[in-house]
């Protein structure tokens, strides 16, 4: 049960916390972290070698390799700005260690949030265990976090990452894994500075690339988008040409790898600039307004479409095609990978100029035989990228629309958009579009309060409010969970329809169904449904929310079995235009969260004429789950500015009658 799972990791981690000794100075060994400043970029440049980024659970999450750090010109920086479970991170690549050793690990950091530093072991079989290290607190300045652990008797690699598992950012550098109690080594210092062509340019024709370095480094290659120019030049200054009428008219990597006498070192830098050669046929917008040059992919510029461009980082094999058939038209693109451990894959469009605070909508039609999603990468003014999820795109053997809205954040200049393959399989992508989004309007404003997991706090402080305040509500209820005593039991489910709460099914054990069997997926929300129809009667029960707002098609097929309408956790505004039964968009209430934040929700669904649903869990200030608790007086604040602006309050079922035939 999940609320075993978090009572026994609180536990272990004040058991670990009270153990470890306090420990600020090692004799320390060699530094086993492959590329442990992050200098270094992978083949693709990209991303920093020996590094991955990787994230689980429900949550709005953006990483870069960022500009600037403690030492030397990289960094890596993840931001969390909506979370319902999981974390992210970046990972070093798994190093090689002995059992029964001691190491230290340590590394750099600022942060907004609290984080921690943690370990993940593999034994011999290949079975890997995760193990938490130390806590970090907030920094606003670089703060180094050091910690001595011993490996467990069956280890034998280790990789180290630092985790952001909550609502705010965190930026990191210098890394090191070494053995306790080893010789340390005299680090060399190598660095390598691309000087042409500047970062944001436009380039044209044959374009000089060239590179200044530190006096330990022999040799400077070159590369654009991971393929190398020419051989490695061994003498400064350090120079190649680069024939940029061979590339398409789109934003491209260059790259500049040093390497010392010794091979034993290497810095890499990178810049990101766009090829701009005239073309005897522009790619065309396929409607007014459409930001998307050649949306269609019809036109062509040699072997890939014009104003496109395929690729991928980490570690897979990737291949990217421009096939001869499509949706409409004759053309479309397909990304496969074959083989896949870390990173991902896809097609992506040039960047375009947006303006901050302002909605835009995006959307393409795709065909594939594995689940992919739609990810944003945004480039702020200081030319820092950033990225993020916006919404799922479950495999699909015919021809499927997905669509997202994004509000670009202030600072923001320039965003592309694109569908990321992060798994082996392929999906083909045709008729993309992004463009300014003015909702159409339903007939008035509607909010839902909805509460999941049916956590007893629901019950004792947080029915009292909604019967103060006169609103009703919808619960998604577990029928797991009714002997356990921070959920509530049968009886107190029971009461609920006397205060005007809807009773809807969030399954039997909250699992993570996208990872369970089609026939498992299918016990979760029939079974729920229905024990909540034999405990209180056949009218209950009618609506479903998927746990942690995971789904994938099956999900979601399952789902229209058995309800009239699912209910995720992905972020968004219901209009007359984008309400999808299926997958109900909502504002995710966090412990970060404040009145005047939903008060802002509560007025853009009055502007839009939009359904605005808000997602609640425990209703408390000593929660068991802070992160996505409420307390009190922020729930009763917002139910007051609810009641202060005039919003209708619905239940979900309520409002799905009133908003469903006005989407016909």
């Amino acid at each position: 049960m999940r609320l075993f799972r978090l009572l026994i990791g609180g536990v272990l981690a004040a058991l670990v916390s009270a153990l470890l000794p306090s420990v600020t100075a090692y004799a320390i060994g060699a530094n086993l972290i492959g590329n442990p400043s992050v200098e270094t970029a992978n083949a693709a440049g990209s991303a920093p070698a020996s590094w991955t980024f990787d994230k689980w659970g429900t949550n709005t999450t953006t990483s870069s390799w960022k500009a600037g750090g403690k030492d030397g010109q990289k960094s890596l920086a993840v931001t969390m700005t909506a979370r319902t479970s999981g974390d992210a991170k970046w990972m070093a690549a798994p190093v090689t260690v002995k059992p029964n050793t001691k190491y230290v690990a340590s590394d750099w950091y600022i942060s907004d949030a609290q984080t921690s530093l943690e370990v993940v072991y593999t034994n011999a079989a290949g079975k890997q265990t995760f193990n938490w290290l130390a806590d970090a607190a907030v920094s606003a300045s670089w703060k180094q976090l050091s910690v001595e652990f011993t490996t467990p008797a069956d280890a034998v690699k280790a990789s180290v990452y630092h985790v952001l598992a909550k609502k705010g950012s965190l930026q990191t550098d210098l890394y090191l894994l070494a053995e306790s109690g080893a010789s340390d080594p005299t680090p060399v210092p190598t660095s390598v500075t691309l000087t042409a062509p500047a970062g944001g340019a436009t380039v044209s024709g044959t374009q000089q690339v060239a590179a200044t370095a530190s006096a330990d480094v022999v040799g400077v290659k070159f590369a654009v988008d991971g393929v190398d120019l020419g051989a490695e030049d061994t003498s400064a200054p350090f120079t190649a040409s680069w024939d940029t009428t061979k590339a398409t008219n789109a934003a491209h990597t260059v790259t500049a790898t040093a390497r010392t006498a010794s091979s034993a070192t290497a810095a890499t830098t990178k810049v990101t600039v766009t090829v701009g050669n005239a073309t005897s046929t522009p790619p065309p917008p396929a409607t007014p307004g459409n930001l998307i040059a050649n949306p269609s992919v019809e036109t062509a510029a040699g072997s890939a479409p014009a104003g496109w461009s395929g690729s991928n980082w980490g570690t897979n094999t990737a291949a990217f095609s421009y096939l001869t058939t499509g949706r409409t038209g004759g053309r479309s693109v397909k990304t496969q990978i074959t083989k896949y451990t870390s990173g991902d894959a896809k097609w992506s469009p040039a960047v375009v100029g947006v303006t901050p605070g302002r909605t835009y909508q995006y959307a393409n039609w795709y065909q594939s035989n594995a689940d992919s999603e739609i990810d944003v990468e945004v480039t702020m003014a200081d030319g820092s990228q950033q990225y993020a999820y916006l919404a799922a795109a479950p495999a699909s053997a015919s021809w499927a629309k997905v669509s997202a809205q994004y509000t670009v954040p202030a600072g923001a200049t320039k965003i592309t958009v694109f569908q990321v393959l992060a798994k082996v399989g392929w999906v083909t992508g045709d008729d993309f579009s992004l463009a300014e989004y003015t909702p159409a309007q339903l007939s008035r404003a509607l909010v839902s309060l909805t509460f999941d997991d049916g956590w007893r706090s629901q019950y004792t402080a947080g029915l009292p409010l909604l019967d103060k305040y006169h609103m009703p509500a919808t619960y998604y209820l577990l029928t797991s969970t009714t002997d356990y005593p921070d959920y509530m039991t049968q009886a107190q489910m029971g009461e609920l329809p006397g205060h005007g709460i809807e009773m809807a099914s969030h399954t039997v054990d909250h699992p993570h169904l996208p990872t369970l069997s089609a026939a498992k997926i299918d016990s979760e929300l029939k079974d729920c449904q229905a024990t909540l129809r034999q405990w209180y009667g056949a009218g209950v029960a009618k609506n479903f929310a998927t746990p942690y707002g995971e789904y994938n098609a099956t999900v979601l097929s399952t789902s229209k079995k058995y309800y009239r309408s699912h209910r995720s956790t992905d972020e968004g505004f219901n209009t007359k235009d984008s309400t999808d039964v299926n997958n109900i968009k909502v504002q995710n209430i966090l412990d970060t969260t404040t009145p005047a934040q939903v008060g802002q929700w509560i007025d853009q669904a009055i502007r839009d004429k939009s359904w605005l649903v808000l997602v609640y869990h425990e209703v408390s200030s000593t929660a068991e789950d802070p992160t996505y608790a409420v307390t009190p007086a922020n729930l009763e604040a917002e139910l007051k500015l609810i009641q202060q602006r005039g919003i209708a309050v619905r239940t979900v079922d309520q409002a799905l009658d009133e908003v469903v035939p006005q989407l016909a």
